[in-house]
């Protein structure tokens, strides 16, 4: 394979990265490998991995960036493709690596889902227990006052809960997803020692 073959097929595995940060990839990667030209071409590509393997990691590195950006929307989506593409890249690319990423994602969702549902229950008995408080105000005031402050506490609760919960789950996907980075980086340097010491 040549300098141009590598890069094309980079640039396949690269499509879905937005333009700008494409063209950068690629052309720090043709750039890289024309000053190894001519003799250097073939030991530098080796040096990359395979272009499928060097674009699994840009799209993780790439998505790891995009996840530490400041911003509430869209968190957790940006979150979750973090972790997948960066599981993806993290392990040799086998159906195996899809089915463990896959794994850890849906115990992800089962976790948040238990957080979110406490939160909103909590705000559904809070709702409830002040709707029975105000329908008790004119027949019992302390057994309404009782009800009222217990819905006030139930409420306020679960609204902690919630903003409790989105931190969670923000944590936990970059935590995730730096893991399964570290898992590639430390394969990369491990390939790389393999191949200086040949």
């Amino acid at each position: 394979m040549n300098t141009q073959d590598y890069i094309n097929e980079l640039k396949i595995h690269l499509r879905k990265l937005p333009d700008d940060d494409r063209e950068d990839a690629i052309l720090y990667y043709f750039e890289y490998l024309a000053e190894a030209e001519p003799d250097g071409a073939a030991e530098a590509m080796e040096k990359l991995g395979s272009p499928a393997g060097l674009a699994a990691g840009i799209r993780a590195d790439h998505a790891m960036l995009d996840f530490e950006e400041p911003g509430e929307g869209a968190a957790v989506a940006k979150g979750l493709k973090a972790v997948w593409l960066a599981g993806l890249a993290a392990v040799p690319r086998t159906i195996l690596a899809a089915f463990v990423t896959a794994i850890i994602i849906v115990v992800f969702f089962a976790v948040m889902i238990a957080l979110f549902g406490t939160s909103i229950g909590l705000v559904g008995g809070g709702a409830i227990g002040l709707a029975g408080g105000f329908l008790l105000i004119a027949a019992d005031g302390a057994t309404a006052v009782f009800y009222l402050g217990c819905g006030l506490t139930l409420g306020g609760g679960g609204i902690l809960f919630f903003r409790f919960s989105v931190w969670c789950s923000k944590r936990l996907l970059h935590g995730i997803a730096k893991v399964f980075n570290g898992i590639r980086r430390k394969r990369e340097r491990k390939m790389e020692r393999r191949r200086q010491a040949l």
